[in-house]
């Protein structure tokens, strides 16, 4: 695909245009493709698509368009963070449009300089995206674009001007002027065009027309640039109608560092470099600080810039290193020193003092250039600092010098992905075979960081190509990555020690636990156990980690941490040999927040009802947020309870993992990760089997039977082997959990009065405890889902009416019974009792964002809607399911499939519509899923009958009381 941004927005599939995305759809996507592979997140999404009143779940909305797009064919990369379009960069014509004007504007020659970015601008058809936005959300997402048109015209046009070309241009920019009469480059150009075609008079009289019209409105001046251009004009200066060759001066000092060869992805930084460095209206030395992580490439930026302004300060460069390469500060007089002597000055006084203030007078004058790398504090650097107006100085850290109030600050931050690539090809200076992919691994594992792009390319340079798939071995390795991140002098272990030495001793305290978390992204409070402090002074140390670069903001109190750089934490950590009490306190907060956040999701499972909360340790910061919105919180943190049930494992703590396991569990079902779901609870199920309480394990046991889906008689099978532990364990609570799996595979296997005897002995199992109550509403529910299945409907809607009253509203428990009873409604046909039941349901769904669940009354209500009539609003209800998943789990076919089959008749497509039920007829016979097979077979039957009477739209039986 290819996919035009600079315009009207359109997505191209070879000669055609490809059609049927909705507006909202189309915005999202081109919101994507400006930042194409990297992460946009979902508060800006949500900002973006609703600037004004956001829906409810808005998240959840964005999630369906995602879906949709990847229907489409997208690939779309999703994470907590947000989600990333995955394009190659030369079928987006933005990425297209930089890239050639960066290619121009590095060509000398000005001609061809002129004619490159003259082929770029061709791409631009018109205001971008102006037919999906407008107003202030279009001015927020194109402004940067447009700017960058503006610019990449301004530098064509200064091209054409060294190319000779003034009389064409001085026609061409006054409609540019008229257009735009405050652009000052643009006023520039044609004075400048003018002069030079003979045309004094009109030069000077644009000038007077700028001069007036900013006086006029602003009160302002032009700028210092444009008031010298017209004295040059007035004194017929020679130099404007032939670029004087510079004249190199031998009597000063030059002391910039070689220029770095490749230097990608850092233009914006050059160009706002540029321009503050070689002001004329301020009264003192500009000075430009970069700021940025260890290997990050602060010095390479610094000493690009100063090479692009070093002929504006004829009078020298003076460069300055302010750490020796073992870290430590160089003495502010010795390189006041240096800097003295490279002046001329001789002989040098003694004192500091006295070599500041002589220091003062030499730049007062002059026209000096001060490059000081990587400096460590704001106190070393000022005596540093040159005087003069006509002087400017660049300033590079590893942290911000926020005290040096009247400089310019600009953050260095890591390459993109895209980038990152385009750097590491070019250094290993070859094609290597087929390997795409690899390389595009190995610099994901660099973090960004040019210092190890650098490095790997300088061994892959040099290698041959298998040595590829070695290095990509060695740096997914924990142990090995920083060792294999060296080549000569270059390591980015030095460089990230040399940051550390930064650092306080809470933030070093920080950094070295932070491998503890097992994940690359994590929240704020997970500092406080760590360093048994309060959420407060945890955010704050975090703070001083960011200043370092040592780890990254991605939201609210969100952090991230690189594989790399914490493969460098978990070394210290093992050196220390004191993660030991950290981690405890850690696990212990993890078990604390995960049960918390499982009692407050209004889900109404079972499975760790008993199980208590621990009292400590407390963070009321972390347990507000996620008391306030509990499926938000498990959204972001699932990934994170995850790593901690493998820690426990990995630490013998088997019981916490356990435990862990099956709090998050509840969460992965009302969100159907299956994956996550059945990882951990194996993991926990493994270890317990070992050395766990043995209730525990068979708990654990039962919940993961319960993920795998597994056709009814295997589950059958599971769930006779489940009662056989259950009884050793001698726990009421297990036994009833156990006849109720043996319940679904015989109810599921077409054996109902089986499935009903084992509900049945439930029942009884609740009956004679006095301490399974919560326990009746499940029993009852897959019982009046047995009497569904045997169309005794008068028993099953009694049963779920009586469990409604027993259960707490607003549950995903009680969704599932709302469920139930809509459908024997629908069956009984009941119109309105059955809509208003199935909203009902899908409403507590929607609550705990279980589209998963929400897919089965949804489908449902499609079929009310075709019974009534409304066959465009079912087939809006359909598509809307569809949407929800990239493979529809079998649970949510079952409760589809028969929806589509009639609609499909509905439409008169009857052949179409027993494709679908003979596809889920045969799936059904291939799991041994007899029950649904019948009930598809009967929907089959009654939808031939309605075609060859006339009468009006079955629906299909109930199907299901629970998905697995």
């Amino acid at each position: 695909m290819e996919f035009r941004l600079l315009g009207a927005f359109e997505i191209s599939d070879g000669d055609s245009e490809v059609r049927g995305l909705r507006r909202q759809e189309r915005l999202l996507l081109a919101a994507l493709l400006l930042k194409a592979n990297e992460l946009v997140s979902v508060a800006e999404l949500v900002d973006l698509l609703w600037p004004d009143d956001p829906p409810s779940d808005a998240r959840g909305a964005v999630q369906v368009y995602v879906s949709r797009l990847r229907k489409a064919g997208l690939r779309i990369r999703g994470t907590s963070a947000g989600y990333a379009v995955e394009v190659d960069p030369e079928t987006v014509d933005l990425v297209r449009f930089r890239q050639l004007a960066e290619q121009a504007r590095r060509t000398a020659d000005p001609v061809e300089r002129a004619d490159g970015l003259r082929t770029a601008l061709d791409l631009w058809r018109g205001q971008p995206l102006a037919d999906l936005v407008s107003g202030d959300a279009r001015e927020r997402l194109c402004a940067g674009l447009e700017e960058e048109l503006r610019t990449a015209e301004e530098d064509r046009i200064a091209a054409d001007l060294a190319a000779g070309r003034h009389e064409s241009l001085a026609t061409e920019l006054a409609g540019l002027v008229a257009a735009s009469p405050l652009r000052e480059r643009l006023v520039v150009a044609w004075m400048t065009a003018l002069y030079r075609a003979g045309r004094k008079a009109e030069a000077l009289a644009a000038y007077s027309e700028l001069a007036d019209r900013l006086a006029g409105e602003f009160g302002l001046d032009p700028a210092p640039a444009v008031r010298r251009l017209r004295l040059a004009i007035l004194r017929d200066d020679p130099s404007l109608l032939q670029r004087a060759s510079a004249q190199v001066r031998d009597d000063v000092p030059r002391e910039l560092p070689v220029d770095i060869s490749l230097l990608l992805g850092r233009d914006d930084l050059l160009a706002e470099g540029t321009a503050e460095l070689t002001r004329t209206d301020l009264d003192r030395a500009p000075v430009y600080c970069l700021w940025g992580g260890a290997g990050v490439g602060k010095s390479a930026a610094g000493t690009r810039i100063g090479h692009l302004v070093a002929e504006a300060f004829p009078d020298g460069q003076l460069f300055a290193r302010l750490q020796d390469v073992d870290g430590t500060a160089v003495p502010a007089g010795t390189l006041l020193g240096r800097m003295l002597r490279s002046l001329g000055v001789k002989p040098v006084p003694d004192s500091v003092e006295d070599r500041a203030r002589l220091f003062q007078e030499r730049t007062a004058e002059r026209s000096i250039l001060v490059v000081l790398d990587d400096a460590l504090d704001v106190d070393e650097v000022e005596p540093l600092l040159p005087t003069g107006p006509r002087c400017a100085a660049i300033v590079t850290s590893r942290r911000p010098l926020r005290e040096l109030t009247t400089a310019s600050h600009r953050q260095v931050t890591p390459l993109d992905e895209a980038t990152s690539r385009g750097l590491l090809t070019q250094l290993i200076g070859r094609t290597l075979r087929d390997n795409k992919a690899t390389v595009d691994t190995v610099a994901g594992e660099c973090a960004g960081l040019p210092l190890a792009l650098r490095i790997v390319g300088s061994r892959l340079a040099l290698s041959g190509d298998d040595a590829l798939e070695t290095l990509v071995g060695a740096l997914a390795d924990d142990e090995q990555r920083l060792d294999s991140l060296v080549a000569g002098d270059l390591a980015v272990r030095t460089s990230l020690d040399r940051t550390l030495t930064l650092a306080d001793p809470d933030a070093r305290r920080l950094f070295d636990c932070l491998s503890l978390i097992g994940v690359t992204e994590f929240p704020s409070w997970v500092a406080a156990p760590l360093l048994d402090r309060d959420e407060p002074a945890g955010v704050a140390t975090f703070g001083r980690l960011i200043d370092l670069g040592l780890v990254e903001p991605v939201g609210h109190q969100q952090y991230k941490m690189h594989d790399l750089v914490r493969s460098y934490s978990a070394e210290r950590l093992a050196q220390a040999g004191d993660g030991d009490a950290p981690r405890k306190r850690y696990l212990a907060a993890v078990h604390r927040l995960t049960a918390l956040a499982d009692k407050k999701l209004n889900h109404g499972l079972t499975l760790t009802a008993h199980l208590s909360v621990p009292d400590r340790p407390t963070l009321p910061g972390a347990e507000q947020v996620l008391a306030d919105d509990p499926t938000s919180w498990f959204s972001r943190s699932w990934q994170l309870i995850n790593a901690a049930a493998f820690a426990a494992v990995r630490t013998g703590e088997i019981e916490l993992a356990g435990l862990l396991a099956l709090h998050v569990n509840n969460y992965y079902l009302a969100s159907e990760q299956l994956e996550p779901r059945i990882a951990v609870l194996e993991a926990a199920r493994d270890a317990l089997r070992v050395t766990g309480p043995f209730e525990l394990a068979v708990r654990t046991e039962i919940a993961v039977t319960h993920a795998y889906h597994r056709p009814p008689l295997e589950m059958l099978r599971e769930g006779e082997r489940l009662l056989e532990l259950a009884n050793r364990s001698g726990s009421p609570d297990l036994q009833l959990r156990a006849l109720l799996e043996m319940n679904h595979g015989a109810r599921w296997s077409g054996a109902t009065e089986e499935a009903l005897g084992y509900c049945a002995r439930a029942l009884a199992i609740v009956d004679a405890s006095g301490e399974l109550e919560l326990m009746r509403p499940v029993v009852l529910r897959h019982m009046a889902s047995g009497y569904t299945d045997l169309h005794d409907y008068t028993r099953a809607v009694a049963t779920l009416e009586k469990v409604l009253e027993i259960s707490v509203p607003g549950t995903m428990s009680v969704g599932q019974d709302l469920s139930i009873l809509g459908e024997i409604k629908l069956e009984l046909g009941e119109l309105d009792e059955s809509e208003q039941l199935l909203r009902q349901a899908m409403a507590n769904f929607r609550s705990v964002s279980s589209y998963y669940h929400l897919a089965w009354p949804t489908a449902v209500l499609a079929r009310v809607a075709i019974r009534r009539g409304r066959v465009a609003e079912a087939a809006q209800l359909i598509a809307e399911v569809e949407s929800w998943f990239e493979v529809e789990p079998w649970p949510v076919q079952v409760q589809l499939r028969p929806a589509k089959a009639s609609l499909a008749f509905a439409n008169g497509d009857f052949e179409s519509g027993r494709e679908i039920i003979r596809a889920v007829v045969e799936k059904a016979r291939a799991r041994g899923d007899a029950q649904f097979e019948a009930a598809f077979q009967q929907h089959l039957a009654e939808l031939e009958e309605h075609h060859s009477t006339g009468r009006s739209m079955p629906s299909a039986g109930a199907v299901d009381g629970q998905p697995s």
